[in-house]
């Protein structure tokens, strides 16, 4: 028995790890009652924001687990609600929906800055520009009157890179191809405590495809085998900046790039200005609408810094009084989880207002580039994968809708043109039975049809088939039957 001080307490932490609490526990579930021989705790860390609890797990097969958890003591006071139009800007939440206007942002009351620090395993050439593309959000927070929030060093000797409160750039060295901003959250409020840009080893690489399939017949550069700094650089530097986007707490807006109109992709005044996308949460990748001739003219082919949407968004979330209207160009639609979005515009690696003539684009570079120096069978297969994932784009405009206005007839019978064209002329080397017999199924299969009856109804529905029973003649892949039936709601259309 030890006698506490008078302004001492007690916690017992044994049930967050005996028991499976979802929203703390570092353990998986399947690691613990019943699995677990024998587990110890310890505490070898504590600082006046923090406790850091160590498990120890040793199982029946003889494997021993360590996992770091660790406990924040939380301040009384509370970020006051964030009132945000979800369909005007997009904020990630607590529980990832909108209760109580709980929005993730940092708490940026009282001149607060943030210090991110660079992990040392990071090439030291990648430096300036994952420090640019952090501090590049600086341009919003200056323009909301908050000065240079954002502040970015190399990780000092004796940094402890293992508090729950140090914000890092990390280096993930292990075998994939991606990059994640990561928060650590006041589920009361949504306050953002601590934030983080992890960094996969294998990003480059997949980098490096998108910049050889998307601009290397525009630019021969993108298609040396190792890209100098120069190109590799802003490539870098553009990721880090959407991540940090999310680590301020924003969620992707696929529509971005459709705030732009097709033809001003082409225009050197308008790209130097605006980039490919209105925002860098966006998946608009690079410039694939640009040719050779355009990027002589000066056609820009990379993102914005930050794109019109991006100094909204701050300005909604940090600003102080009621959100501004959006101006021109900040148009928002969020991320949809589906193999085929149901919102033309709101697509990945999509450029412009027009998804055909974005589809075609990318297309024609697939073909072009087989004729090109460089072609490897890595990318001939990265080439193959790209042509079938612009002819599946397409199918958004079938029985999709933007802003709810439904896609017209006339555009829905240019996309059906456009993706039997593409599929008749799919080369040699990139042809994939695989994925075209995918398309042909997502055409006569349910989803398609379904979503055709309810936006544009039944009638719209039986004139669909009718296009679909003259291309069948000239494709017997195409699995349309006299037997099948597409039966909705009681409604039975025949094929």
């Amino acid at each position: 028995i030890v006698e506490e001080p008078a302004d001492a307490f007690t916690i017992s932490l044994e049930p967050y790890f005996s028991t499976y609490p979802e929203e703390i526990s570092a353990i998986p579930p399947k690691m613990l009652p019943g699995h677990a021989v024998e587990y110890q705790l310890s505490c070898p860390a504590t600082s006046s924001e923090w406790l850091q609890v160590i498990g120890h797990y040793r199982y029946r097969n003889g494997l021993e687990v360590t996992a770091a958890c660790y406990f924040l003591w939380l301040r009384e006071k509370t970020l006051p609600p964030l009132d945000l139009d979800p369909a005007k800007v997009g904020y990630n939440s607590v529980e990832g929906r909108h209760p109580e206007g709980r929005f993730q942002r940092w708490d940026l009351s009282g001149g607060r800055t943030l210090d991110f620090y660079v992990d040392k395993a990071f090439p030291q050439a990648w430096y300036p520009y994952i420090k640019e593309g952090i501090e590049d959000w600086n341009q919003a927070f200056r323009a909301i009157g908050l000065g240079d929030v954002l502040a970015v060093h190399p990780e000092p000797e004796g940094l402890d890179t293992t508090s729950p409160l140090v914000n890092m750039v990390r280096y993930m060295d292990v075998e994939e191809s991606n990059a994640k901003g990561d928060v650590l959250l006041d589920p009361r409020s949504g306050e953002i405590l601590q934030g983080d840009i992890l960094w996969w080893k294998n990003v480059v690489d997949l980098l490096k495809g998108w910049r050889y399939v998307q601009t290397g017949v525009a630019d021969p550069a993108a298609r040396q085998a190792d890209l100098p700094m120069e190109i590799l650089g802003p490539m870098i530097r553009h990721a880090v900046c959407h991540e940090m986007g999310h680590v301020l707490g924003l969620n992707h807006n696929m529509g971005a790039s459709w705030a732009y109109p097709a033809d001003s992709l082409r225009s050197p005044s308008f790209t130097r200005k605006y980039g490919t996308t209105a925002s860098v949460m966006d998946y608009a990748r690079y410039n694939h609408l640009a040719t050779a001739a355009d990027v002589r003219a000066g056609v820009t082919l990379l993102p914005p810094r930050l794109g019109p949407y991006d100094f909204y968004a701050i300005a909604c979330g940090y600003g102080a009084g009621p959100a501004p209207e959006p101006g021109p160009y900040c148009y928002y639609a969020p991320m949809i989880s589906a193999a085929i979005s149901p919102d033309p515009s709101s697509q990945a690696e999509s450029l412009g207002n027009d998804l055909l003539r974005s589809s075609d684009a990318g297309i024609r570079n697939c073909r072009a580039l087989l004729d090109l120096d460089g072609l490897t069978p890595k990318r001939q297969a990265l080439l193959r994968k790209s042509y079938y994932r612009y002819v599946s784009l397409a199918l958004s405009n079938i029985g999709g809708a933007v802003a709810g206005e439904p896609v017209d007839e006339k555009t829905r019978n240019r996309t059906l043109k456009f993706i039997f064209d593409a599929l008749d002329g799919v080369p040699a080397q990139l042809q994939d039975e695989r994925d075209e017999q995918r398309i042909l199924n997502e055409l006569v299969g349910h989803f398609l049809p379904e979503r055709i009856l309810r936006t544009c109804g039944e009638k719209s529905l039986q004139r669909y088939e009718r296009e679909l029973r003259r291309y069948a003649r000239k494709h017997p892949r195409l699995p349309l039957k006299d037997e099948n039936e597409w039966t909705f709601n009681n409604q039975t259309s025949l094929l």
